[in-house]
């Protein structure tokens, strides 16, 4: 499935896209109105939050840090 940009006129968003931080999940560019998806969009979007949630717990290895 791939990502594009949907018409103007069309309310849908399409599945979000978050980024894992230090101890954060960023979202960039939220809308400020309702959001419209599928439910294929809406099922993406909660496993890309679950995934960088994940990800955003996980301490970051310092660079000279050897895998154990």
């Amino acid at each position: 499935m791939a990502d594009k940009k949907p018409a103007l006129d069309d309310p849908r968003q399409g599945p979000l896209n978050p980024a894992a931080g230090d101890g954060v999940v960023v979202v960039q560019d939220p809308p400020n109105a309702a959001m419209h998806m599928t439910p294929d969009e809406a099922d993406i979007s909660g496993i890309r939050m679950l995934d960088a949630a994940d990800r955003a717990r996980i301490p970051p290895r310092s660079r000279g840090a050897k895998e154990k």
